[in-house]
């Protein structure tokens, strides 16, 4: 009989109670895959070897770099921690419910080692404290300060940066003048 790890667990209700309804608030869709990049690992912290223990090395922790949404954009960690204020609210959010599913959130920002990822672990120590690095602050907040840093950035649309219309209005409006070009040039 094979038992599932711990982390296993919290890292399902993370995501139902917290990652996907975080999506659909912040990107009206679903996440359809988490990219992470280290799961078990026999070594110490950080990958030095001289440190204690990584709970890494127990299978007792995840770091995740990435998360792909239904419409198949892909939001990592490292581009979207300080990109378009949707990003910056849906990444805050996260990893402020991490903070309360895991013993040990550390994000962007906590120390150099977990610049392009959010690692979470169930470490117990005996003191009984959690460890949550950065201090989690609200998407709304993190959004609200990138938005007005960028009066441009639109919180839905991530085509549209200071222009009108996205993509396919584009690839339209050059198709017209380019036909216009053409009209002329037969004259």
């Amino acid at each position: 009989m094979s038992r599932t790890p711990p982390i296993v667990s919290a890292l399902d209700h993370w995501l139902s109670d917290s990652v996907q309804p975080a999506s659909m608030r912040w990107f009206g869709m679903r996440v359809v895959e988490v990219r992470q990049i280290s799961a078990y690992s026999c070594r110490g912290m950080n990958g030095n070897p001289h440190a204690h223990i990584s709970e890494h090395a127990f299978g007792n922790a995840l770091d995740i770099a990435a998360f792909t949404l239904a419409d198949g954009r892909r939001l990592t960690v490292k581009e979207g921690w300080r990109g378009l204020p949707e990003e910056q609210g849906f990444l805050r959010d996260i990893q402020a419910s991490a903070c309360r599913e895991f013993a040990t959130v550390l994000a962007p920002g906590s120390n150099v080692y977990h610049y392009d990822h959010i690692h979470v672990d169930l470490m117990r120590r005996s003191s009984g404290r959690a460890i949550c690095e950065p201090d989690a602050v609200s998407g709304e907040e993190i959004a609200a300060r990138a938005s007005h840093r960028n009066p441009y950035a639109s919180s839905r649309d991530p085509y549209v940066t200071g222009s009108l219309g996205g993509p396919r209005e584009a690839r339209r409006k050059n198709r017209e003048r380019i036909n216009e070009e053409d009209e002329f040039e037969d004259d």
